[in-house]
């Protein structure tokens, strides 16, 4: 079947392009990805398409690939195309500038460049022209690397392009020519006479991408009867289809193992064992954005804190995230010193707003004439009179070392790390925290305690109510006691 053939079957069949579609193309300068511009190109005006044009010039072949960046720029001037250009410095002293690991960067910053152009631009969708032969070379390529059927799938023909590039959110990465050979590309190419240009380094038996194409793959075709690419495709094919179901009933029972951002660790352990290895990598998917970086070593070791018998415990994973275990919440959160949050403190006012980012809460403050005790461990109620009479400013500031509380219905006062330990309060919950103080005297801990300060009582007058809203909403059940606990009088918040 020839190439416009297939490209448009494929298009219609997964519904990568829509009438009145913006397309952001990346242009390399080699066959798949010039073919595939000039493709769009033909189909545009019947699919009112908008094509735009962008390049990354790597500068890791010097003057060759700056010859590549002004050979896209012609392309896309002939066809009368916008033109986006970035030039990427991956040299490293002392370090092989054709390492996997240049490599590997150079497609992450190529990919961002898209993103961020396509934001730019309002573009939602961009086309890269890897092949059913790429196809093939991707699965081995993971296989020799150790990965599990995940892997084995081969790249999406469609996916999300960037979550971490503003404006980008919606964009997707769109694969047309997955189904096509390379022997199709080169054959539509001289069949219109389309010039392109050839990347010396694809001869380099150094990147294991060509080393699998050029020793490997004619070495099982010379052993098979046939059809090799096609088999691995079939594959491929069950793999994904396998992967969407499972990866359908992770993300439906999700919801049960999971309390806002945390993973409550007995319902995780209530899961089937052969399951929780996917459904951790799908929470860390969620919260990572990506899990290109992340491998079984990681998972394992995760696991194993999670299974252990202590109530706590820590890995360490790539890009300074850490999986920390606290009891029976495990969370997800920067490594020490990457994003430990300062000391704050905010005046409260008696009626208004006040917004604590570093908490990601907003509270709430005003004057009530009902009596009516707060249900949850969110919400204080206190004496307007006796708060008034006390004197001491309102304020809002997170934890302190050597912070004590008095109680409600106990004599004396009690440490609150004796308080959060008690309560099983999570560490990582503890810095941030927002505590409610009256001059020096801390009134309330949200979610744990209040003092025994101006409660509200049969003959209270005017009460005064302040109220914690998590932004984004957080999940009642924060620790592992109840929402709000009562140390003493129930109901004398």
């Amino acid at each position: 079947m020839s190439l416009d053939k297939q490209l448009a079957e494929t298009l219609v069949r997964t519904g990568m392009l829509a009438p009145g579609d913006a397309v952001l193309v990346g242009v390399s300068g080699g066959p798949d990805s010039v073919a595939l511009l000039h493709f769009l190109h033909e189909i545009a005006a019947s699919l009112r398409l908008r094509l735009e044009v962008a390049h990354a010039e790597h500068g890791i072949r010097g003057d060759e690939s700056r010859d590549d960046a002004e050979f896209v720029r012609g392309i896309a001037a002939g066809l009368s195309l916008p033109f986006h250009l970035t030039r990427l410095e991956l040299a490293r002293p002392g370090r092989d500038r054709r390492s996997g690991n240049v490599e590997a960067l150079a497609r992450e910053r190529r990919y961002r460049f898209f993103a961020e152009v396509a934001a730019q631009r309002k573009i939602a969708r961009v086309a890269v022209g890897h092949n059913h032969d790429d196809q093939v070379e991707t699965m081995f390529m993971w296989m020799l690397r150790g990965c599990g059927p995940e892997g084995l799938r081969g790249m999406p023909a469609v996916r999300p392009l960037a979550r971490d590039v503003a404006g980008a959110e919606e964009a997707v990465l769109i694969r047309p020519l997955l189904d096509v050979s390379r022997g199709d590309i080169l054959a539509f190419l001289e069949s219109r006479d389309i010039e392109h240009r050839e990347d010396r380094t694809n001869r380099d038996t150094r990147y294991l991408r060509n080393w699998i194409r050029l020793n490997l793959l004619p070495g099982l075709r010379d052993r098979s009867d046939g059809g090799l690419e096609e088999r691995l495709g079939r594959l491929g094919g069950m793999l994904r289809s396998d992967n969407a179901l499972l990866e359908r009933w992770v993300a439906e029972v999700y919801p049960r193992v999971a309390h806002g951002d945390a993973l409550d660790r007995a319902a995780f352990l209530g899961l089937e064992p052969d399951l929780r290895a996917r459904m951790l990598r799908f929470w860390l998917g969620r919260g990572l954005g990506t899990l290109r970086r992340i491998g079984f070593v990681h998972v394992d070791a995760v696991l194993k804190v999670i299974e252990a018998a202590g109530p706590h415990g820590s890995v360490s994973l790539p890009g300074s995230w850490t999986v920390v275990r606290e009891y029976d919440s495990v969370r997800l959160v920067r490594s020490a010193g990457a994003s430990r949050a300062d000391d704050y403190c905010y005046a409260l006012l008696l009626e208004g707003e006040v917004e604590i980012p570093e908490a990601g809460v907003r509270v709430t403050a005003w004057r009530s004439d009902s009596r009516e005790l707060p249900e949850g461990g969110f919400e204080a109620a206190f004496d307007l009179t006796q708060l008034e009479r006390g004197g001491g400013k309102l304020r809002m500031r997170n934890f302190r070392p050597g912070d004590r509380l008095r109680p409600l219905g106990m004599t004396g006062h009690k440490k609150l790390k004796d308080l959060f330990i008690d309560l099983k309060v999570p560490r990582s919950r503890r810095r941030t925290l927002p505590l409610l103080l009256a001059g020096e005297e801390i009134l309330w801990v949200p979610g744990c305690a209040r003092s025994d300060f101006a409660t509200v009582e049969p003959d209270t007058g005017a009460v005064w109510r302040v109220r914690i809203s998590w932004r984004p909403p957080m999940p009642a059940r924060w620790h592992d006691g109840s929402p709000s606990v009562d140390l003493g009088r129930s109901g004398s918040y």
